[in-house]
Parts: C-alpha cells; sequence; structure tokens
C-alpha cells in the first residue's frame, strides 16, 4: 500500500513538472519568442496562455511597448573645433520580432547600436555649427529642427533592425568641465564690453547735452 502510494505520488509529481514545463504566459507588453535548437520556431504576439514542447523548447521574452534609452553624456567638436557635451535620450521600440532578433538579439546590443547611431547623428550635424551658436539662447529657436534631424538619422542608420524611433531628443548642452570655466569668463568679459560701450556712449551723450544746456 505505501509503495503504491508512494508510485503514485512520484507520477503525479513528474506529470506536474511536464504540464508546467508545457505551457507558457504571455503578457500585454511582451513578444514570446519559442527557441528549438537555437533556432527561433515562432514568436507569440498576442498575451495569454501558449503551448510547447518540454525540455525542447525554451522561451525567450522581448519587451513589446515603447523604450527609453537614455544615453550617457557625449563629447563632439563643433565647427571652431571647440568640445561641447551632449545629454540626449532616444525613444525606440520593436517594430519586427524575428528581424529584430536576427540582427540584434538582445535588448542590450540594440542600445549598444542606437548609442553609436545617435553619437555619429550629434557628431554629424554639431560639427556644422559654432560654439557661440549653440550657447547662445538663440540655440533654443533651432532645438525642434536639430532633433527632427537627429533623429531622421538616426532612423536611417537603424532602419534594418527591426526597429521603430519614436523620437530622439537633446536634453541639454554642456561644456566640457575643462574649459567650461574660461568660456563663461570670455562670455562675462564680452557683456562687460558691451555694458562698457553703453555706459561710455551714456556719459558722451551727457556731455553734448550738458554742454547745450552751458550754451
Amino acid at each position: 500500500m505505501k509503495k503504491t502510494i508512494i508510485i503514485s505520488l512520484i507520477v503525479a509529481f513528474v506529470l506536474i513538472i511536464f504540464l508546467f514545463s508545457t505551457c507558457y504566459t504571455v503578457q500585454e507588453n511582451q513578444y514570446a519568442y519559442v527557441v528549438r535548437f537555437s533556432k527561433v520556431e515562432e514568436v507569440k504576439t498576442s498575451a495569454g496562455l501558449h503551448f510547447k514542447i518540454p525540455f525542447i523548447d525554451s522561451v525567450q521574452y522581448f519587451p513589446k511597448n515603447v523604450q527609453l534609452y537614455d544615453l550617457a553624456p557625449s563629447d563632439v567638436l563643433t565647427s571652431d573645433s571647440k568640445a561641447m557635451s551632449v545629454d540626449s535620450y532616444v525613444l525606440w521600440k520593436i517594430s519586427d520580432p524575428m528581424t529584430f532578433y536576427k540582427s540584434l538579439g538582445s535588448v542590450s546590443e540594440a542600445q549598444n547600436r542606437l548609442d553609436a547611431a545617435t553619437y555619429n547623428a550629434l557628431k554629424n550635424i554639431i560639427s556644422t555649427m559654432s560654439q557661440d551658436s549653440i550657447i547662445t539662447p538663440s540655440v533654443e529657436d533651432g532645438r525642434n529642427d536639430l532633433n527632427v534631424t537627429v533623429c531622421n538619422l538616426v532612423k536611417e542608420a537603424t532602419s534594418d533592425y527591426g526597429i521603430e524611433i519614436s523620437d530622439v531628443k537633446i536634453k541639454r548642452f554642456d561644456l566640457p568641465s575643462e574649459n567650461e570655466t574660461a568660456v563663461y569668463q570670455r562670455m562675462i568679459s564680452d557683456r562687460n564690453q558691451i555694458a562698457e560701450k553703453y555706459r561710455a556712449e551714456g556719459e558722451s551723450e551727457a556731455t553734448i547735452m550738458k554742454n547745450e544746456v552751458d550754451k
């Protein structure tokens, strides 16, 4: 009797393991890749309970929703050979699951490619702009156009990866720490020169008016 109970428990345990190994669930924000012998057999895009061959098939999950990739600030050179630090981010998602898996295979590799593509786009565009044009307030007027241009270049560079670029945004421009003080001092000096010029012109006008009154 005891032996029969033990065998029954073992069989039940094996059946439970077998049952769980045949089932897998997919969430609304996921792609599920069924991999058999290192080859993707199918990609499940619909949420719910699905089945696979136990002990042979494995399942890998990738995000379906839009991903935010915040790039590390990178240094680029302006047209006048001055260094600027650019802080930016990319919004992207997997649009073609199979192409994504074959060309990239992981989210980390996708981020590496986005990093390189965004840096190259920023480098090429910033190299046509002077540092003064970037740090002056007028750059804000063209920031949106700059974002659009960078976004289009990144889209073009990543078009074969099965991903869709929603947006690329430059959060801020910074001066590298080694020349930040020097540039700010130059800006202060320029403003002081302008103020001194206006002050001298004002004093000259005042002298002319005083002479006119004395006559």
